[in-house]
């Protein structure tokens, strides 16, 4: 059993969760009533709330499957990878658009995912 890939997961859960529940209620909500986005425009960047949102659970799934299956390091790795490609995303993101610091913790969980699941494939 890999305990980092256990913990990897854990984090990735969490930031579903933080997603779903904060994020959905002060994220979502307020796009689909603003009067300045029409129709299309709020159903892509609803379409990709829900695609991240998949994504962070296929991230949390994989590493959970890899902590009791060393068969499935392919999907550590790839784990690990998108992690990696969403911290550096999510800090561009506050770099360049200055978003407030609630886009700091997306920031700081999937760097710490990315950091376990590297630490976990170099066990």
């Amino acid at each position: 059993m890999n305990i980092y890939f256990l913990l990897a997961g854990s984090l990735a859960l969490g930031t579903v969760l933080v997603h779903c529940i904060r994020g959905g209620r002060h994220v979502v909500a307020p796009m689909l009533e603003a009067h300045e986005l029409n129709d299309t425009v709020k159903t892509v960047l609803f379409g990709c709330w829900h695609a991240f949102t998949l994504l962070y659970l296929a991230i949390a799934v994989g590493f959970f499957w890899a902590a009791g299956h060393p068969g499935a390091l392919s999907l550590a790795y790839q784990g690990a990878g998108i992690s990696v490609l969403l911290a550096g995303l999510s800090m561009a993101v506050i770099l360049r658009f200055k978003q407030r610091f609630m886009r700091l913790p997306h920031w700081l969980m999937f760097s710490a995912v990315a950091i376990a699941g590297i630490v976990g494939l170099a066990e």
